[in-house]
C-alpha cells in the first residue's frame, strides 16, 4: 500500500537531509514537499508592511519565486533517489499550514527537520516540530 507522505521543505541543510531520508526510505511512495511563506518566521518580511497593501503583495511574490527555485531544487534531490516529489507552497503559520494540508490530503506521515533547543527557548519560541509532535494526528518523523 502506497503511503502519502508530506516533507515540510525550507532553505536549509537540515531540510535537504528531511528530504533525502524521506526519498532515500520511502521511494515508492507518494511524497510531497510543502514550502510555507510565514511572515512570522521570514527574515526577509518586514516588520511593518507600509502604508499600501502593494508592499505585502510584492513580498509574497517575491517569496513565491523564491519557493519555485526552493522546489525545483528539492525535486533534483528527489530524482538523485529516483523518488518523485509533488510540490506545494502555502502562506500562513508554517504550524498550521503543515496541519491543514495533511487534515485535507490524506496524509500518512508527517517528515520534518528538528533542530534541538533548550526547553526555555523551545518553549518560548513555540518550536514549530515539537509543536507538531504534541499535537499532530499522524504520526511524525523528526530528522537531526
Amino acid at each position: 500500500m502506497t503511503r502519502h507522505l508530506l516533507v515540510a521543505f525550507d532553505d536549509t541543510e537540515l531540510s535537504e537531509r528531511t528530504l533525502e531520508f524521506a526519498c532515500s526510505t520511502f521511494p515508492e511512495d507518494r511524497i510531497t514537499v510543502m514550502f510555507v511563506i510565514d511572515s512570522h518566521t521570514d527574515d526577509t518580511a518586514a516588520t511593518g508592511w507600509g502604508n499600501t497593501t502593494d508592499e505585502y503583495e510584492r513580498w509574497v511574490e517575491s517569496r513565491r519565486e523564491f519557493g519555485d527555485e526552493l522546489l525545483a531544487h528539492a525535486r533534483e534531490i528527489a530524482a538523485e533517489y529516483d523518488a518523485t516529489v509533488e510540490t506545494i507552497i502555502a502562506i500562513g503559520r508554517v504550524h498550521r499550514a503543515l496541519i491543514d494540508f495533511y487534515e485535507d490530503a490524506d496524509v500518512d506521515l508527517v517528515v520534518m527537520g528538528y533542530h534541538p533547543r533548550s526547553r526555555l527557548s523551545a518553549y518560548l519560541a513555540g518550536e514549530f516540530s515539537e509543536r507538531l509532535v504534541r499535537t499532530s494526528d499522524v504520526p511524525v518523523a523528526l530528522v537531526k
